[in-house]
């Protein structure tokens, strides 16, 4: 009898700790007293909770369906809560249903913009967040790696202090590297399908690099259950619901030229001829910085069956005009056609966020790059063209 009354309290409280929710205990040695701090998702879109600092420690409580990513922020400057990423302080754990532990001196606390996990972050109670953790360290390297890189890219091609077999020996090392990232992500997929981290890896994927029929092939390696589950459709969305991939037709929609005719953007891409189509806006600084690269580059091409489409995605028609003119490009410049907001339309056709973006079109209208700027441009052009 004195048994069995024992494994029932223990049940009940197994069952307890699994209805419970979570509860996150955070010591941040040295922290500002009866400062604010916060738990929010992982865009820093959503407040879940937020707490005052007493003596370096804060707790947040309450409860998830799935273990999902959010982050523990901390404003420096709380009048500044989208721009100053270094002034944001932030510590992403995987939240799940039990008691998590979180420990790191308030003068290690990582901003948005580092690039490394401190050593000295702990955090403990989470078998997800193990899981992430390791994948994150594995990847760190690579990602570091990267960066160096592209640092040494940025100097030898839009500073002009190497020459163009330098900036041609960054992008292919720069290719590797994101190669092997991809892999990890795959192969972390394969063994951990069944993980809510499998999904956070599935956004990292850049996956329309690697065309329609890879995505379906990732895809496919997530258990049936994970498919068909509650996670599904997002995963569906997020692998094979892209708008556009490598290997695709490019998309079509009416565009309108300088002189305000609107046509169909297929008609200005020849056929026959190499072409790039780039997104672009008069107000985006990078934009203008490229210009004279790409003026450089369609100066060098063209004859050889290069051209360039330039698609803007301004809104104020009066300074699209005037920039096309001020800059003095070449080649075709047209916009979102009237009542587009932002060239919205444009841009979720090519499934990009940002610009500028560029796509490469081959001679029979299909996309054979959704990256192509600057060195990674060029060197494709000299693989197709010659020097």
């Amino acid at each position: 009898m004195k048994w069995s009354f024992i494994i029932i309290v223990l049940l009940l409280l197994v069952g307890c700790q699994s209805n419970d929710g979570y509860v996150i205990k955070g010591e941040l040695a040295g922290a500002p007293e009866n400062e604010w701090i916060y738990l929010m998702d992982v865009d820093q879109h959503q407040y879940y909770d937020s707490v005052q600092l007493h003596d370096g420690r804060f707790e947040f409580r309450g409860k998830v369906n799935l273990p999902e990513l959010r982050k523990i922020i901390f404003y420096k400057d709380p009048t500044r809560r989208v721009y100053g990423w270094a002034n944001i302080l932030c510590i992403p754990v995987y939240v799940e249903n039990s008691e998590i532990l979180v420990s790191i001196p308030f003068a290690e606390m990582p901003s948005k913009l580092a690039k490394k996990v401190p050593v000295s972050l702990c955090i403990e109670g989470s078998g997800v967040h193990d899981l992430y953790q390791g994948y994150i360290q594995q990847i760190e390297p690579l990602n570091l790696k990267f960066d160096g890189v592209f640092d040494q890219y940025r100097q030898v091609y839009y500073r002009g202090k190497g020459s163009e077999q330098d900036v041609i020996k960054c992008v292919k090392e720069m290719d590797m590297l994101r190669d092997s990232i991809y892999h990890c992500g795959v192969d972390f997929i394969r063994k951990h399908g069944d993980s809510p981290v499998a999904t956070y890896v599935v956004n990292k994927l850049a996956v329309e690099r690697y065309g329609r029929e890879e995505a379906q092939r990732v895809l496919e390696l997530f258990p049936s259950q994970v498919r068909t589950g509650e996670m599904g459709e997002q995963l569906e969305k997020k692998l094979i619901g892209k708008p556009l991939y490598v290997n695709d037709m490019m998309p079509d929609f009416l565009v309108m030229d300088i002189n305000s005719n609107e046509k169909k953007l297929s008609e200005c891409v020849h056929k026959g001829r190499y072409t790039l189509v780039e997104l672009w806006a008069s107000w985006c600084g990078p934009c203008r910085h490229d210009i004279p690269h790409l003026k450089e580059t369609y100066k060098r091409f063209h004859e050889k069956g290069f051209d360039i489409v330039s698609v803007s995605i301004d809104d104020e028609m009066d300074k699209w005009k005037s920039s096309v003119s001020r800059e003095g490009m070449e080649w075709t410049q047209v916009c979102g056609a009237k009542g587009v907001k932002y060239g919205k339309e444009c841009m979720q056709a090519f499934g990009v966020n940002a610009v500028p973006s560029g796509f490469l079109i081959d001679p029979e209208g299909k996309v054979i790059d959704v990256a192509a700027r600057g060195g990674w441009l060029n060197m494709k052009l000299i693989e197709l063209f010659g020097e």
